[in-house]
C-alpha cells in the first residue's frame, strides 16, 4: 500500500510494513499476478453461483434443452454435455482474467506487489549511545550472544546517525523518517534570533508549568512520526520513554513521555546540594549550592520548589526541611513535611513525598531522593531534581493521563525526568562514581520493570521502547576505559574499566529476554541513534570565528571578568558568523537576526567559504604536547556524539 508521506527510512516505515498484518487498509493500489487468480476465482464463486441460478430463471427456453439431452443417445448426450462444460469453464476464467485486468505478468513501476504479512507484533527497542564498533567488537568475542542471535535470525546493519549527531536530532528523525528541515530539532539548543540569547529547544515554556494551574509547555517537534500513522491506521502503539514526547498528546494508544520532561521547577533537572561549607566563588555549579548552618546539631532549611504567583509578584514555593545530624554513627535524618527518613553515608535514600503549596487550595506533589555524601567536618547532602509524582502528576506526562499512575501502581514509583541520570552532579564532584552508578541501576530495573509490564500485554500492535541509561554510562566512563585520554587513572581505571562493557551485555540479556517472548508473529527491531567515541580534545568556536576575521569584539574594559555575559563582547555590525549550541553555526543574517549584517544573496557562497576554513583547521599542538591532566577537559552531558 502506498502512502503519501515522509517515511523514507529508520523505523518511519513501520506502519506500512505492519498494515497487512495487522489492519485492513482502507484503498491500496495493487498488482495483481497471474497466480492469484485462484484466490480470486474462489472469492468471486458465490456471486458467479448467483448469476448463473439468475440465468437460469430468465433463460427458460433453455430448460427445454433438457428434455432433448435425455431424448439422445448416451454417446451424443456426453458429448454435447462435455462441449457446454468446456464453454463454460473458459467464460469464467476469461471473466476472471478481465477482472484481474488483462495482465500479462508485468509488474508497472507504479504498483507495488502487497505480500501477506504474518506480523501481529512489533518491539522496537532504542538503545541510546550503542556503537556498532563496541558492538561488533563483542559479537566478535562471544560476549553478546543475544545479539548475535538476532542477527542469525534477521539482520544487522550499521546506519549513519542524523546531521548534527546529537540525540534529540537523531531521535525526531527515527521518528519523522526525516531530516531537522522537516522536523525542526537541529540541537539540544536553540537561540532567539533577535537577542542572540539561547534557550532549550527539547523544552519550550513561557513560564512555569505550574502558572495560573495551567501547563504552559509547548510540543518541540514537528511533523509527522510512524506511531501517528499506525494509530491512524488502527494499530495499537505504545510509546514508553521515547525522546521529544513531552508534552505527550492523542498521537498513540499509551506514551511515557522521555527526554525532555521537566522536574517540577519547570528544567531539565538541576540538583540541590546542601552544605555546611562556604561554595568558592569559581567553583562550578555553586548556584545549586545551598550553604546551611547547624544549631545543636540540628539544620532548618527548605526545598525550593518550582515558581508561582504571589502578591509580591513571582517567587519560588518552599518547603521546611530538617536535617538532624547523628555526629555519633555519621549518619542523620530528614525530616519532611512531617514524615522522617534516616540516611546512611554513601547510600540513596528512598523516594520523599514533597508537596508545595502553589495557589488558593492547590498543591502539587514531587518526590526527590537523597545522598548523604559526608558529616563531618562538614555536612555535604545531595538531593535529586525534583520529579514529577506519576500518582498526582502536576502536570501531564504521559497519556492518557492516567498512564503515569497505572505504571506506577504496577511497579512502584519511578523517576519520571526525561534525564534522570545525573551526568552534572557527577562532573561536578556533588555525587562520586559508585552514587551515579547507583543510581544508574535503579533507573534500569524501573526501565526493564516498565518493559515486561507493557510485553506481556502486548497481543497486538506496536510497542516502541526506549533505553538511555548506555549514553549517560559511557559519557560518564569512557574515559577509563581509554589510556590517552586525559582524565585517566588507574585506581579509576581498575575499579571502572569495565562498566560500558557491563551496560553492553546488561542491554544483549534484556534483549534476550524479548527474544524469548517472541514468536513467529512478532517483529523485533533494536536501533541506536548514534556511536560513541573518546572524547580528548574541543575547539571554542567563538573563539575562531574572532580570529579568523568571522567575528568582531570590541576591546575588554580594564578589571572585566574575561568571561563575562554570553556575546558580551561581540560587536554584532561588524560581525558575520557566530556558534551558539553543541555544534551550530549561524550567520549573521538581515532582517532575520537583530543586527544582522550578512544580505540574503552572499548567504550560499559565505556558507561554502566557512565549511571549507572548518574543514582546514589543524590542532596546533603536536600529540605529545597535549595536556593530559584532567583540568583540561572541556565537559559535556547529554549530546551524544562520536
Amino acid at each position: 500500500a502506498k502512502r503519501k508521506g515522509r517515511l523514507s527510512w529508520g523505523v518511519g516505515g513501520l506502519a506500512a510494513g505492519l498494515a497487512g498484518g495487522l489492519v485492513q487498509p482502507p484503498s491500496a493500489w495493487a498488482y495483481i499476478d497471474p497466480g492469484t487468480t485462484s484466490v480470486i476465482f474462489s472469492a468471486l464463486a458465490p456471486l458467479l453461483a448467483g448469476l448463473l441460478a439468475v440465468l437460469g430463471f430468465l433463460l427458460w427456453p433453455f430448460r427445454k434443452l433438457r428434455g432433448y439431452l435425455r431424448a439422445q443417445p448416451p454417446a451424443r448426450r456426453r458429448l454435447i454435455i462435455g462441449s457446454s462444460v468446456a464453454g463454460a469453464i473458459l467464460l469464467v476464467g476469461g471473466l476472471v482474467w478481465y477482472l484481474a485486468g488483462g495482465s500479462t505478468g508485468e509488474t508497472h513501476a507504479d504498483m507495488t506487489v502487497i505480500p501477506p504479512s504474518p506480523v501481529t507484533r512489533a518491539v522496537l527497542l532504542g538503545m541510546d549511545g550503542l556503537d556498532a564498533h563496541v558492538v561488533e567488537r563483542m559479537l566478535a568475542a562471544g560476549h553478546l550472544p543475544n545479539f548475535g542471535r538476532l542477527k542469525a535470525l534477521g539482520g544487522y546493519r550499521r546506519f549513519a546517525t542524523s546531521n548534527p549527531p546529537q540525540s534529540p536530532v537523531a531521535w525526531s528523525s527515527l521518528a519523522t523518517g526525516s531530516n531537522p528541515g522537516y522536523h525542526g530539532i537541529f540541537d539540544f539548543i536553540h537561540r532567539n534570533p533577535k537577542t542572540y540569547l539561547p534557550d532549550l529547544s527539547i523544552l519550550q515554556s513561557k513560564t512555569s508549568a505550574l502558572a495560573l494551574g495551567g501547563s504552559t509547555f509547548a510540543p518541540v517537534r514537528k511533523g509527522t512520526t510512524f506511531w501517528d500513522l499506525t494509530t491512524d491506521a488502527g494499530i495499537p502503539t505504545s510509546l514508553v520513554r521515547w525522546p521529544l514526547t513531552f508534552p505527550p498528546r492523542a498521537a498513540a494508544t499509551r506514551i511515557l513521555a522521555g527526554l525532555g520532561v521537566p522536574d517540577l521547577r519547570g528544567n531539565l533537572g538541576k540538583y540541590t546540594y546542601y552544605s555546611t561549607a562556604p561554595s568558592p566563588s569559581e567553583e562550578e555549579g555553586r548556584e545549586k549550592v545551598i550553604t546551611v548552618g547547624a544549631v545543636n546539631g540540628v539544620i532548618k532549611t527548605a526545598i525550593i520548589g518550582p515558581q508561582v504567583q504571589a502578591l509580591r509578584g513571582r517567587e519560588a514555593a518552599e518547603e521546611p526541611l530538617t536535617i538532624d545530624l547523628n555526629e555519633g554513627d555519621g549518619t542523620a535524618e530528614l525530616t519532611v513535611d512531617g514524615s522522617t527518613v534516616t540516611l546512611l553515608k554513601g547510600q540513596w535514600s528512598p523516594w520523599v513525598t514533597v508537596q508545595f503549596k502553589v495557589g488558593f487550595m492547590q498543591r502539587a506533589t514531587g518526590m526527590v531522593r537523597f545522598i548523604l555524601r559526608e558529616t563531618d567536618p562538614e555536612l555535604g547532602l545531595y538531593m535529586t531534581p525534583i520529579h514529577v509524582d506519576p500518582r498526582e502528576p502536576a502536570f501531564p506526562i504521559s497519556y492518557p493521563e492516567g498512564y503515569a499512575k497505572e505504571l506506577a501502581q504496577a511497579i512502584g514509583l519511578y523517576h519520571t525526568l526525561g534525564m534522570p541520570e545525573d551526568t552534572k552532579g557527577l562532573s561536578e564532584h556533588r555525587i562520586d562514581e559508585e552514587a551515579f552508578l547507583a543510581l544508574c541501576d535503579q533507573v534500569m530495573q524501573e526501565r526493564e520493570a516498565m518493559l515486561w509490564y507493557e510485553l506481556d500485554r502486548l497481543d497486538r500492535g506496536v510497542l516502541a521502547f526506549v533505553f538511555d541509561t548506555t549514553d549517560r554510562i559511557q559519557h560518564m566512563f569512557w574515559r577509563f576505559e581509554d589510556e590517552d585520554h586525559p582524565a585517566f587513572d588507574a585506581e579509576g581505571s581498575a575499579r571502572f574499566g569495565s562498566v560500558v562493557e557491563d551496560y553492553y551485555r546488561r542491554m544483549d540479556a534484556i534483549l534476550g529476554k524479548v527474544l524469548d517472548r517472541a514468536d513467529d508473529t512478532t517483529l523485533v527491531i533494536v536501533f541506536s541513534d548514534h556511536g560513541f567515541g573518546s572524547f580528548r580534545r574541543a575547539i571554542h568556536l567563538n573563539s575562531w570565528l574572532a580570529q579568523n576575521g568571522w567575528m568582531a569584539l570590541r576591546p575588554a574594559e580594564p578589571g572585566a571578568d574575561p568571561d563575562g555575559p554570553l556575546f558580551g563582547r561581540v560587536a554584532w555590525p561588524g560581525t558575520r558568523a557566530y556558534a551558539l549550541g553543541f555544534n551550530s553555526i549561524y550567520l549573521n543574517l538581515q532582517g532575520r537576526e537583530g543586527q544582522g549584517t550578512v544580505a540574503p544573496e552572499e548567504t550560499e557562497a559565505l556558507k561554502e567559504r566557512l565549511a571549507r576554513q572548518l574543514m582546514e583547521i589543524k590542532d596546533p599542538l603536536p600529540w605529545e604536547a597535549r595536556p593530559t591532566d584532567s583540568s583540561s577537559i572541556t565537559r559535556r552531558s547529554g549530546v551524544g556524539t562520536t
